[in-house]
Order: C-alpha cells, then structure tokens, then sequence
C-alpha cells in the first residue's frame, strides 16, 4: 500500500501529461502522447450519441451538455445568516467509522475503470474502504484525523484491519479553500486554482509542487492483496501536480473534493482531479481523475482501534454498476433551498495584512430544469455517476453582487470572460436532490460555495 497516491488507475500519467486543446474552455477527456516535446494531443470528446455510432446497444446517457436552468423566481431574499456552521458540530458529526465502496471512472466515457487488482491478480472496479475519522486539538491546530484502509473485497478488509498501516490524511480547521456546512455536508479545494507565482519546468518546482499536492489531499491508492514482496516490485502509479510549460501555459493540478451527507448515516464523496490554466480571459480547465466514494456510519470508534468493520454481506453495494440518472430525471420544476458562503475581506484582519472571512447567505428560489442543449467543451458538461450522481462542470458569466457580497440569481455583469462551477448532484430520491457549487471567478478565484436542497413540484406549507 502506498501513500500519498491521488490517482490509481494505468492511464493516469497519460492523462496527467496532456495539453489541453486550443479554444476549449473545459475539457472532458483529451488522449494523446507524453508531454516530452510538447507534441500537442488530438481531443477525444465522447457523448451519448458517439458511443452509440459505436454501439447500437448504448441507451444510458453517459456525458451531456450541462444541466439548463430557466425560470427562476426568487422566493424569499437572499439572507445573510447570523450564525454560521460550528468546526465542533462538524467535527461530532464526522466522528466514528465509515464503511464505504469506491470506483473511478473515466473523463473520456464516462464509464468505470479499475482501481485495484485482487488476490488473483485481476482488476477490480470496486474495493472496500473502511474510514475512521476522530477530532484532535493540539493548541491552535484543531483538526479532524482520517484514517482509511482499502481492499478489493470486504473479506480482505476485515482481515487485513488489525494488521495493515492505514492512511492518514488531515483535514484542518484552517485548510485554505475548505468550506463546511450543517449534517456533515463539506467542500474542499484550492482558493485559487492559478499559481500567484510564475513556475517553471525545473525540478526543483515540480517536486514542490508534488509535495504541496500530496500534502493537501493524499489518498487514492492502488489497491492490492498481493504479499509484500509482490508489491514492492510493482511500479505505483502517482498523480503528478505537473507545472511544466506547454505552449506557454502553465498549468496547476489540483484534487478537489466534495461531500454530500444524507440523514447523518449515508455520504457520497467526490474526489475530483483537474488542471487549470490561465486562459486569456478565463480559467481553462481540464478534467484528469473521477473518483467516488459511497459510505455509510458504522459506529464509534476509537482513534487506535480498527473497529466496526461490518460483515461482508452487510456493506454497501457497488459504486461502479450502480443505477445512473438520466436528463429527465431532473427535468421540471424545483424548489431549491440553498446556504452559500462567500469568502469576503476581513476587516478584522491586522493592519497591512489581507485576510478573508467566509460569510453565510440563504435563499429559496423555483427553478425550471431541463437536459442539456449545445456542444460538450466551451460551455462544459455533465457525467451522469453510478447511485444517481451527477458531476457538471459549467462556464458562467460574472454576476453582480450586492454590498454584502451575496449573489444575485441570473445578473450579468459588464465584465469580461467567464468563470467555472464545479457541482456534485445526488439524486437521493426521485424527487430530492442534494448538492453542492463551487464556483471560481475568471481569473480562477473562489467566489462561492453553495449547499442545495432541491424537491421536485411543489408542497404544501410554504417554505422549506
């Protein structure tokens, strides 16, 4: 088992070496050959309607055009909240033993690709994961602790608990770009997906760059019930934070992550690997790694202890052929309750120092949603996941915002170029959905962060 992985599948170094095509905003899937040389990839965008030409067979839609949103009605003024989520309460809520399955699936097809190799040398497109998660103070580090371990069935997982190192991964009260919100619901990423400094094709940049990565968000991990001496002779492969310049860009990869926590005892987690580039108006982005994660609690679990690893027959089932959403699933009209935070000035902060303060807003709004119109690439698109999740990826217009820094629903501003909303969708129910936005400006910053609760049609009572 190694540490520090942020990608676990044969094609990863492939995907981790490409350029991203010229004109092409957000890129879903390029192939092409090693960085060495500069030779410039050929783009491979696969939709519904491509792998079909393929396959006659093909009816799931797999990618699309990004989600369309028409007709929204302000229900109720956006609110800035007073009292925003506690570290404590988050921390409570994420606290014991989580059992989960975990798959990865390709940005070319969205179909499933193996994560691991079983006892018999085979490739597996789940493995079993067993988290433990518990708070530690140490002055002002206030901090909870990840502990996970991951094996290609629930058999091996239980018998390998006691006896194998497990991961450790820090999730600090301070992280930069970490956004939490109430019921264990949280976003994690960069505050700005461009380099401030100007990095070169050095070594001494790339293995910095590699630590900064590895040290931010280390896990995904090859899996592997090999002996050890097997492993040891077995190449791992490593997602590689990759500043090099190509055709002038320099280009920044990041692991973002997104959980969506449903009734305290279920969550679905996004492990999302880009690269970003400074456009010439706009952030350009690249989708490199999915990962997802389905967990459900266990029980209380002491720091040391690997317990309440659950029998086999009792764990969660396959993330990889799970039930996939379509587009009209989520066509219709919604009702959506939604907390955003906003990262704004801190006028707290010590004179001559910047500093930003994350602010927390609510709103209602009814929403029309429909499929996707229009060409994957400029204007993004969406990966319709296994357990009805959905991935988009969506270049917005800049919005207008008020003196308090809450955003007005569907106003543009007179400015230039476009920034990206990077959602997570999980459609728990035909008609619930729970989600999470984060969007980043043209230049790359961080805007808002944005927890959604949808019910599809109407109720009675009002407001949510």
């Amino acid at each position: 088992m190694m540490n520090g992985n942020v990608c676990s599948y044969p094609d990863c170094r492939t995907f981790l070496q490409t350029a991203l095509p010229h004109g092409k905003k957000c890129s879903f899937g390029v192939e092409g050959p090693p960085r060495h040389g500069h030779a410039r990839p050929r783009q491979r965008v696969f939709t519904s309607t491509q792998a079909a030409k393929k396959g006659r067979t093909a009816r799931e839609v797999l990618i699309s055009a990004p989600i369309q949103v028409q007709g929204q009605e302000q229900l109720t003024p956006v609110e800035r909240l007073q009292m925003a989520p506690f570290w404590s309460t988050f921390c409570g809520t994420s606290n014991g033993a989580w059992q989960g399955v975990q798959a990865a699936f390709s940005p070319l097809t969205g179909k499933a690709e193996p994560v691991g190799v079983d006892g018999k040398g085979e490739q597996v497109l789940d493995v079993r994961t067993i988290t433990l998660e518990s708070r530690e103070v140490e002055g002002d580090d206030d901090r909870v602790v990840r502990r996970s371990l991951r094996a290609a069935s629930g058999q091996r997982l239980r018998d390998i608990a006691d006896k194998e190192e497990w991961e450790e991964e820090i999730i600090s009260s301070e992280e930069d770009g970490l956004v939490i919100f109430d019921g264990g619901t949280y976003s994690r990423g960069p505050s700005s997906l461009l380099a401030m400094e100007d990095f070169n094709s050095g070594d001494a940049d790339l293995q910095a760059d590699k630590e900064r990565l590895e040290r931010q968000l280390s896990l995904e991990t090859s899996t592997s019930e090999q002996s050890d001496d097997e492993e040891e002779e077995e190449e791992a492969i490593r997602a590689e934070a990759d500043v090099g310049e190509d055709d002038g860009l320099h280009r920044r990869v990041w692991l973002l992550e997104q959980c969506l926590a449903w009734g305290g005892e279920q969550r679905l987690r996004l492990r999302l690997t880009i690269a970003a580039y400074p456009g010439e108006e706009e952030v350009e982005v690249e989708v490199l790694r999915i990962a997802v994660l389905r967990e459900g609690w266990q029980c209380l679990a002491d720091d040391d202890s690997p317990a309440c690893v659950a029998d086999p027959s009792q764990v969660l089932p396959e993330v990889s052929s799970g039930p996939r959403s379509q587009p009209r699933d989520i066509a219709g009209q919604w009702k959506v309750f939604d907390v955003s935070a906003s990262p704004l000035p801190d006028d707290a902060a010590p004179e001559g120092e910047s500093g930003t303060v994350l602010v927390y807003f609510g709103s209602e709004t009814a929403q029309e949603w429909g499929p996707g119109k229009g060409d994957l690439g400029d204007s993004g698109g969406a990966f319709w996941l296994p357990n009805n999740a959905v991935l988009e990826l969506c270049m917005v217009p800049p919005v207008s915002r008020g003196a308090q820094g809450d955003a007005q629903e569907g106003m543009e501003t007179e400015g230039t170029g476009r920034g990206i909303c990077i959602s997570f969708h999980w459609l728990v129910n035909e008609r619930t959905l729970i989600g999470l936005q984060r969007e980043y400006s043209a230049d790359g910053m961080l805007t808002e962060v944005r927890s959604r609760t949808a019910v599809k049609g109407g109720w009675v009572g009002g407001r949510m």
